[in-house]
């Protein structure tokens, strides 16, 4: 993102309450902005340059009055996957309040692909939840881990229901009710390709339509709860679950070298050195789950940077006929795995998987070099937390990491978890951060 650009929606996150501020509230949904260029040729609305964090609309989707139904929605999603992950009764959560969530529509960027010059402008969606209480509350910017169907997304509050169009979100139920159950402004991007995006396939691992995703959602947020009469006050933190860890720390480095304070940044199960994660991954043979990181990986950055020449040149038979449509944002994430191998030995081509381990210059690893978020000064406190067990994200790895950003004088804390996999952690993560934020604020 260059340093204007961001320039402007910093200058617009300062100001845009200011301008709606004697607006009657609302959660009916409503459009900001206007003028030439912000409906395309069939009426709906689109962005154009100099758009970034403009609110098209928002409206509420989802209340829950009481601090009773805040934990009756938190319980509901434990209970819908309890089979699945085995959550222990002891998840250190408390609810003091209800909240109200709104899907906000917005502007913002996609990434500069092959044969353009600038990032064109698109439409992005996500998810502002405002908790029932009184006073000037701090903002949590909440950033998600991998999801592969459109309609997972935090602006989705469903738990579950029918595929068309209210699917089930996975991230976005406990999350919110976590955060503004505590009393914190939730603010949650979908990032492109999910929601009402219209970018094809999400940017997976990109930091910088990450960020400015999350950066635009911040911008679009504020008329919203000038709308609502709520209140900010100066604290700003971040949370980010394993691709949201990657998020975070890219969200604050862009924040702070715009001299936007954040006041505490906490991760769980986080991947900060994507090209480390990305070889850790091809060589993990036993996570049943690794063949579709590395299958979006490798979409995505082709995508972005055209990082190869034809599937074929990548994926195996059968999958090089079948991959890129497994991976259209249209398709269940259990789907997407049946449809792939156990192994990324057996999904890529033995050149190709022998080559990009081999060749450090290899064009994917650079690319996913550029986007590693451990080498930069940090200036707002880090704690990540992460268990020893794992098995998505290395332990080791994310050692190595933090050793990395101290070196650079970043002010990280490590908080080793009881030995959990990768979605228990988040679970019992985010209250931690919760509690640890209080102690900030």
């Amino acid at each position: 993102m260059r340093a204007g650009t961001i320039a402007v929606v910093v200058l617009f996150l300062a100001t845009a309450s200011q301008a709606v501020a004697q607006s009657p509230a609302t959660d009916s949904g409503t459009a900001l902005g206007g003028g030439p260029g912000t409906t395309d040729t069939e009426g709906q609305p689109s962005c154009r340059r100099g758009d970034r964090g403009r609110l098209i609309r928002y409206r509420r989707v989802a209340s829950h009055p009481t601090p009773a139904s805040t934990r009756a929605y938190f319980d509901e999603w434990i209970a819908f996957y309890q089979d699945l992950y085995r959550f222990p009764p002891d998840i250190p959560v408390r609810f003091k309040y209800g909240f109200d969530s709104y899907k906000v529509t917005y502007c913002t960027v996609d990434a500069v692909l092959p044969g353009q010059s600038t990032a064109r402008p698109t439409i992005v969606t996500g998810m502002v939840s405002v908790p029932r209480a009184s006073g000037r509350l701090s903002t949590v910017a909440y950033v998600r881990g991998t999801a592969a169907s459109y309609y997972d997304a935090p602006s989705n509050p469903n738990t579950f229901g029918e595929l068309e169009p209210r699917g089930e979100s996975f991230e976005g139920p406990p999350a919110s009710a976590v955060f503004a159950g505590a009393g914190f402004i939730h603010i949650a991007p979908d990032y492109l390709g999910f929601g009402d995006s219209s970018v094809p396939r999400h940017r997976y691992f990109h930091a910088a339509t990450e960020t400015s995703s999350a950066v635009d959602l911040l911008a679009a947020s504020r008329p919203v709860l000038a709308r609502l009469h709520v209140k900010q006050n100066k604290d700003l933190f971040i949370f980010g679950f394993s691709q949201g860890g990657h998020t975070a720390l890219a969200l604050q480095r862009e924040l702070e070298n715009a001299h936007v304070d954040v006041t505490g940044n906490a991760t769980v199960g986080g991947v900060f050195d994507v090209e480390q994660w990305f070889l850790a991954s091809l060589a993990n043979e036993t996570t049943v789950t690794v063949p579709l990181y590395i299958s979006y990986l490798l979409l995505a950055y082709d995508d972005i940077y055209d990082v190869y020449g034809q599937a074929s040149d990548v994926f195996q038979e059968p999958y090089a006929s079948t991959v890129s449509e497994l991976f259209d944002m249209q398709h269940f994430w259990d789907d997407i795995l049946a449809g792939l191998p156990a192994t990324s030995r057996a999904l890529l081509t033995p050149s190709f998987y022998a080559e990009v381990i081999a060749n450090r210059q290899h064009p994917m690893r650079v690319r996913l070099r550029q986007n590693a978020v451990d080498r930069s000064r940090l200036d707002a406190p880090v704690r990540v937390y992460h268990s020893p067990l794992d098995e998505e994200v290395p332990y080791a790895d994310a050692l190595v990491s933090i050793d990395r950003l101290r070196r650079r004088g970043a002010d990280v804390t490590l908080r080793t978890l009881p030995p959990l996999d990768h979605v228990n952690s988040w679970i019992q993560a985010m209250p931690r951060a919760v509690t640890w934020f209080r102690t900030l604020d």
